[in-house]
């Protein structure tokens, strides 16, 4: 990675410098400067265009043309490559390693979504990087970081030396297929002591590589001294500020936008004190209307030949508007997260349905009469979970839809699509009161009773905070299961048709 800072060669002639310092020069001759171009992109999903905006072969005109400028340039990941999309469901994330070697990824953070294939699966991902993988306060069974990645690194840029380290989210715990042997250390502390160790180490300044909330994100700035920048991911918004004198950039989703920071470096001296401080200037770029690079276009295309091969055929058509948008299958009923609940619940002959809406990404809707593929579906369910039938008592029901609600104003991924049952929920009470007027099969929720409930193997092991689901008895578990991708296409398949709509299963009080 070295080869990608360069240094210009000093615009001064020679005789002025030395003239300079033999007649004295004032105070400003006294500073230090380097310029260092850092493009970072997060949350990485897709390799071609969403909705006019995204893929890597644009991606890359612009990281070319920003480089040709740049005095010095560093290419950032902050996290979440491998999954989840279709054809990550099929390759395991392979596609993104060779996209982003060919690119010229220089340095990456873990983002949760790393862990989704196992810890073998990532462990080969990092060794098939030719970019540096960061693993700060992701360490596994050894103690050391992650599957060989590096706990820091020191690049030099001009006359300076800048440290990087990376952070990775605790609730990779419940957000991920996370596999025993790994350790997710707090945030917080590790940050401090990774800006320590590398001081001490020489790095004059330092950089993280985040996949935080952007509240976490902020409490870094503010209480960890000597930390200059947080190029961050987890959030799928563009986000840039200034938090107590630290940088944060995060870039949205999907490379929609190139975020840009062109970063002085500066070294100034008074009264026999040494100064390092940036100043910084950032932006955004879309990728939207970017001509596609030749060469990682092919790449690309090819991909997604082989993937249409084998996943573009009909399987059935929509009657009613199919709504997978994030921002609804994450708050309130919508018509796929029904869809999908319906079709897992008649697989497997179960009173009610209950499955997390974080699962579900195609974030798009899709019109009546819209002829559905086994792509969308697998657009739309793209983890690789099965749907388990297990048996569960209405007072751990209950439990299961309060996690669900807990977080609704987070847009977290738990929120509870349901099927065979309706409930409400006021999103102004405190998170374990909100849930009331639960029904199932049109009758008042019985605590004692048992029921038979079809959920997916990620939330009945505690994922998204579902602690209750795994008090219930399994019948099917996940060695005789189906693939809830698989169940969704047979269920429309043997219909033809389907036309799913909100109808009031969920009530927003």
């Amino acid at each position: 990675m070295s080869n990608r800072f360069k240094r210009l060669p000093n615009p001064l002639p020679a005789t002025f410098v030395a003239l300079l310092l033999l007649v004295g020069a004032p105070v400003a001759a006294l500073a230090q400067s380097a310029n260092l171009t850092i493009l970072h992109v997060n949350d990485v999903y897709q390799i071609s265009p969403q909705r006019g905006a995204g893929g890597l072969a644009e991606l890359a005109t612009l990281l070319k043309k920003e480089r040709a400028r740049a005095e010095n340039h560093v290419t950032t990941l902050g996290g979440d490559l491998l999954s989840p999309s279709v054809m990550s469901g099929l390759t395991q994330g392979a596609q993104m390693i060779t996209l982003m070697n060919a690119i010229g990824l220089d340095l990456a953070g873990f983002g949760n979504h790393e862990f989704d294939f196992g810890n073998d699966v990532l462990t080969q991902r990092i060794a098939d990087s030719k970019f540096q993988w960061l693993a700060t306060n992701t360490l596994g069974a050894d103690g050391k970081p992650f599957g060989g990645a590096a706990a820091t690194v020191i690049r030099d840029v001009g006359e300076f030396k800048v440290g990087f380290f990376s952070l990775l989210t605790p609730e990779t715990a419940t957000l991920s297929s996370l596999e025993g042997g790994v350790t997710i250390k707090p945030a917080l502390e590790t940050a401090q002591a990774a800006v320590a160790a590398l001081r001490e180490q020489g790095a004059n300044f330092v950089v993280a590589i985040t996949h935080l909330d952007i509240a976490e994100d902020r409490e870094i700035a503010r209480s960890v001294r000597g930390l200059d920048i947080i190029l961050g991911g987890h959030e799928h918004d563009p986000i840039m500020f200034f938090e107590g004198g630290t940088l944060i950039l995060k870039a949205g989703t999907d490379a929609q936008y190139l975020a840009v920071a062109d970063v002085e470096l500066l070294k100034t001296e008074s009264r026999g004190r040494v100064r390092y401080s940036i100043r910084p200037q950032w932006r955004l770029i879309s990728t939207a209307g970017v001509e596609p690079d030749p060469e990682i276009a092919a790449i690309v295309q090819k991909f997604e030949a082989d993937l249409d091969a084998e996943l573009n055929i009909v399987i059935g058509t929509t009657e009613t508007e199919l709504d997978s948008r994030r921002a609804n299958v994450r708050t309130r009923e919508s018509s796929m997260g029904n869809l999908i609940a319906d079709a897992i619940r008649a697989g497997v002959g179960a009173d009610v349905s209950l499955s997390n809406g974080g699962g579900i990404r195609g974030d798009r809707i899709y019109d009546a009469g819209t002829k559905l593929t086994r792509k969308d579906i697998l657009t739309e369910l793209p983890f690789g979970n099965v749907t388990l039938l297990i048996e569960l008592t209405g007072a751990d029901l209950l439990a299961a839809l309060e996690n669900g609600v807990s977080r609704v104003e987070d847009t977290s991924g738990r929120f509870p699509q349901v099927s065979g049952m309706s409930y409400a929920f006021d999103p102004k009470l405190a998170a374990g009161a909100r849930i009331s007027d639960v029904k199932v099969g049109g009758a008042n929720l019985d605590l004692a009773r048992v029921y038979t409930v079809a959920t997916n193997d990620f939330i009945h092991a505690g994922g998204d905070g579902y602690a209750s689901l795994a008090r219930g008895k399994v019948i099917i578990d996940a060695s005789a299961a189906t693939l809830m991708a698989t169940m969704v296409m047979d269920y429309i398949e043997k219909l033809g048709a389907v036309s799913p709509k909100v109808e009031g299963r969920i009530t927003i009080k």
